[in-house]
């Protein structure tokens, strides 16, 4: 018998799960995208559906605000990662 997996659809679903277990326990869902972003930046989506750009300090340990998404970049955002 030979069982087959859809790999992607089953990280997709992982993801989806860790973002609502992050927003449940009342933290950010972290997104790096190092094709629009640089390494050391990153994409923040909060459970009240803001999204900011962060940047992390040389070691990773701190992060600050870069800038607020706008709301039609957040829907931008929100279809490109298939985020609903």
């Amino acid at each position: 018998m030979h069982i087959r997996y859809n790999i992607q659809e089953r990280v997709v679903n992982a993801l989806v799960k860790l973002r609502e277990e992050k927003h449940q326990a009342g933290f950010p869902f972290m997104i790096s995208d190092s094709a629009s972003l640089p390494s050391n930046q990153a994409y923040m989506e909060y459970k009240n559906g803001r999204v900011d750009v962060v940047e992390f300090s040389g070691d990773f340990k701190d992060y600050h605000l870069v800038r607020a998404l706008s709301d039609e970049e957040i829907k931008t955002f929100r279809e490109k990662y298939r985020l609903y």
